[in-house]
């Protein structure tokens, strides 16, 4: 498994509180930052599907699983999953998924790839299902 996480910082929000809103749901991520124009993206990599463990985690402990699951097999393309948290929930330790224009600020995006049942079944536990 191999991806990133990548989210815009635009100038109406603190980098600090970005960055504290990713931390949240993704723990003590390496995130490299990057200016494009008026635009701060902030950029971690994904090395092995252990690097999803605070994810799963609060998917867990929010007990969203199953809706997870349902979510990430629908956006699973060929060997490439790609999905977005809200920030404002990341930020409050929550995991909402983002939906296409539900915040103006965008998302905390997630872009996968590899063996994405393998990858579904460890955020989601739902092996019996794929």
């Amino acid at each position: 498994m191999e991806g990133v996480v990548r989210v815009e910082v635009h100038p109406t929000e603190s980098i600090e509180k970005v960055v504290k809103a990713v931390q949240a749901v993704m723990g003590e991520i390496e995130l490299r930052e990057s200016d494009r124009g008026h635009i701060t993206v902030l950029e971690g990599r994904l090395e092995k599907m252990e690097d999803l463990l605070p994810l799963r985690d609060l998917l867990s402990r929010m007990r969203i699983r199953d809706a997870a699951f349902s979510l990430l097999t629908g956006a699973a393309v060929n060997e490439r999953l790609s999905f977005g948290l809200n920030k404002q929930a990341a930020f409050a330790g929550r995991a909402s998924f983002h939906l296409s224009g539900t915040s103006p600020t965008g998302p905390i995006q997630f872009e996968l790839a590899g063996d994405i049942e393998k990858i579904i079944e460890y955020l989601c536990g739902k092996s019996e299902r794929i």
